[in-house]
């Protein structure tokens, strides 16, 4: 019984034992054949080999590194497939198993990297074949030339005629030939390759310089690469035209004239052309006129803008272009070149005054003291050696072009001295707003502002919150202390610190804050002043016409004419007074505001106090710094500043009565009619028109104002002490 049962056992170590001598005896799985590289043109077929030894694991290929799968019929891939027989035994007992790959219907996707691998077995280890690439060759699509049936050429001039062979795989090779002989010279090849990295354009290019014979010859151009049959190239062939580009003439409608400004000017371009048909282009100083089309060109006006530039007709047929120009030359009268150069020295240096202006023909400069006709100089730079004390003042250059007007600009030279503040030492600000802390300092040489707060400079960059632009002024500089979203400890004491070569000065601004105005007020009181100034205005109108008809009632040769006048007149009220007073006051804050003329100068002290004087319009300077003299020629010389009264020599001169003297104010030459009906204004006094003889000649008494005026303002034309601690003057200068 024991005996029946050990049999069966015996057997299986038996059979175990025979598998492990075979195994050892015939060897591990092996490649028998791998597979190698191949190369074929798109939609053929080829066949990877894979021949396998003693195979123990499952066999799979991998295309680009990843893998297909492991049966042969390779499903989801409709063109590979695992081929081969699988039952073969070689002379020495080995198994062979064939696992090639198939691929039906060759594209682009299958030009990659393939291998055959076989996974690990029982008692084998996996193993991986020689890395195989396939290459798909793709021929040139038929190559295109640049003419379809004729390739326009220049005569004598050589051309680039272009062919195109696209998609190749690998590039294309480009042959040309005319009228069937090879041309070896003057060939090209640029490559591009396309967005799929594997294929390639080819632009073929041979340059001709044609001659008439070459009329009507054939060129051809053939493409060639690996997935064509050897020397069948593909061709395509065009006939060449040998033609020339438009030959030009531009003329303008002012042949026998120069272009003078504000003329109008047509510009005709005409020639001649292989083929005819021409695209017209014209340009002006190389910017394209897009509205301008054919082959004239209009300007309607032309200015001085024009002078020098170039006009350029442009024509365009299917051979090449051309174009022709013409520079114009336009007379055009003077212009002066940037801003005024005002001059600062010192007694006895030398000063160069400039003066330039533009103008064709070119103009001429000449320089005169201003109100002076004798000319000092011609020249665009007038040069002072050295600066006598009666020399400072304002210079008049005048620039000339034969057939215009001339045209003038005043230069100023002014003295070098400390510099001076006139700013006001207290201003206002709001919790949260922006404040702005102006210093303006009237300064020759130019100033450098410092701003600092309790003895410390301020640190801009580390507060956050202060700034200090400056801007430069012609007769000095102004800073302004910006600070952003103000606070309560913003308030208080600033020192602004102004330098130059010749000085210092310093001034503490005081920043309060500002009393806030209820809006019903500020209304209010908008509606008051509206209604105000209407009732003002229609008074005024009725007013003149009775005035006018008055006048007309009197004879200029009546010996009684002034005393009638005086006899209409009453004495001027309060209100007359106080609305005189209050245009004076305007006045003044008006022109020194923030918004004032730059050519103006300001001379003041560390009070706050103020010098002012219209330059631009009435040709004054500023005061010598250290006696309150303008010095100058002549008529030039405007005399101290206490010749309206001593009172005014730092205080306020309202704009309205800069140039009179005092005196003019009791001569009595002009009757209040005339400042009723319009005839004499205000102005008239500034402009020396107007002498006051006429308040005490016996023509004119101070009642003829009828409430323009009163007696106060005229005897001893004073104003009362402006008021520096209110917000009522401008604070922004």
């Amino acid at each position: 019984m024991e005996t029946r049962l050990l049999e069966p056992m015996e057997s299986l170590i038996s059979a175990f034992v025979l598998i492990t001598f075979l195994q050892t005896a015939l060897g591990a799985q092996e490649f028998y054949r791998q597979p190698t590289h191949e190369s074929a043109v798109q939609g053929s077929s080829i066949v990877l080999r894979c021949i396998i030894k003693n195979r123990d694991g499952t066999v799979q290929w991998t295309h680009g590194g990843f893998g297909l799968g492991t049966e042969r019929n390779l499903p989801g891939y409709d063109r590979y497939t695992m081929i081969g027989n699988t039952n073969s035994i070689d002379v020495d007992g080995n198994s062979i198993e064939e696992y090639s790959l198939k691929i039906d219907n060759l594209q682009l996707i299958d030009d990659t990297n393939y291998t055959c691998q076989v996974s690990p077995g029982d008692s084998d280890e996996g193993i991986i074949s020689n890395m195989a690439t396939v290459t798909v060759l793709v021929p040139p699509s038929p190559p295109i030339l640049s003419g379809k049936v004729t390739i326009p050429v220049t005569l004598e001039k050589p051309t680039n005629v272009t062919c195109d062979a696209l998609n190749g795989k690998p590039k294309a090779q480009i042959t040309w030939k005319k009228d069937d002989v090879r041309i070896m010279e003057n060939t090209y090849e640029l490559t591009t390759t396309q967005p799929d990295g594997k294929r390639v354009d080819t632009r073929g290019i041979v340059t001709i310089t044609a001659q008439p014979s070459d009329a009507g010859k054939k060129i051809e151009c053939g493409a060639w690469n690996m997935a064509l049959k050897e020397g069948e190239p593909l061709w395509t062939q065009a006939t060449l035209d040998v033609q020339y580009a438009p030959k030009l003439t531009l003329t303008h409608s002012n042949p026998d004239r120069t272009i003078r400004e504000v003329d109008e000017v047509k510009f005709t371009c005409s020639g001649e052309a292989n083929p005819f048909q021409i695209t017209w282009r014209w340009y002006r100083n190389g910017e394209l006129q897009a509205d301008v089309n054919g082959y004239q060109y209009t300007i309607p006006r032309i200015t001085r803008d024009f002078h020098g530039q170039i006009i350029r007709c442009e024509a365009e047929n299917s051979v090449g272009t051309t174009a022709v120009e013409h520079s114009l030359n336009i007379l055009y009268g003077p212009k002066f070149k940037g801003d005024p150069a005002h001059v600062s020295v010192d007694q006895g240096e030398r000063a160069e005054l400039v003066c330039e202006a533009e103008g064709n023909p070119t103009a001429e400069i000449t320089w005169r003291r201003q109100n002076k006709y004798s000319v000092l100089h011609t020249g665009s730079i007038y040069v002072i050696p050295s600066v006598r004390e009666g020399m400072f003042g304002v210079y008049t250059c005048t620039a000339t072009v034969l057939g215009f007007h001339e045209i003038s600009r005043d230069i100023y030279v002014t003295e070098n001295g400390p510099p001076q503040i006139t700013s006001d030492a207290t201003q206002y600000a709001s919790i949260g707003d922006r404040a702005m802390i102006q210093c303006l300092s009237i300064s020759s040489p130019k100033p450098i502002f410092v701003w600092s707060r309790n003895s410390q400079p301020i640190d801009y960059a580390s507060s956050g919150r202060f700034s200090a632009p400056e801007e430069g002024l012609p007769f000095g500089g102004k800073s302004s202390l910006q600070i952003l979203d103000v606070q309560e400890e913003d308030f208080g004491i600033y020192n602004c610190t102004v330098i130059n070569t010749k000085g210092s000065a310093t001034l503490m601004i005081k920043l309060e804050k500002s009393e806030e105005v209820q809006m019903a007020v500020i209304i209010g009181s908008a509606v008051g002043g509206v209604a105000v100034i209407f009732i003002i205005v229609i008074a005024c109108i009725i007013y003149y016409k009775c005035r006018h008809s008055d006048n007309e009632s009197y004879a200029e040769t009546d010996s009684n004419t002034e005393i009638k006048k005086r006899d209409k007149n009453e004495s001027p009220s309060e209100m007359t007074k106080s609305t005189l007073m209050d245009q004076w006051r305007q006045d003044y804050n008006y022109r020194y505001s923030a918004e004032f003329d730059d050519v103006d100068a300001k001379v003041g002290n560390t009070s706050g106090q103020y010098v002012c004087y219209d330059t631009e319009r009435y040709g004054t300077m500023p005061t010598n710094h250290t006696n309150g003299h303008l010095y100058g020629e002549g008529v030039d010389d405007l005399g101290p500043l206490n010749r309206f009264e001593n009172s005014y020599s730092t205080g306020y001169i309202p704009s309205t009565f800069r140039s009179p003297s005092r005196t003019d104010f009791t001569s009595g030459r002009v009757s209040a009619n005339e400042l009723a009906s319009g005839r004499t204004s205000v102005n008239d006094f500034t402009s020396g028109r107007v002498s006051a003889t006429d308040f005490t000649s016996g023509r004119v008494s101070t009642t003829d104002f009828s409430g323009r005026a009163s007696a106060d303002l005229v005897e001893p034309f004073r104003l009362p002490t402006a008021d520096n601690t209110t917000s009522k003057l401008a604070t922004n200068v």
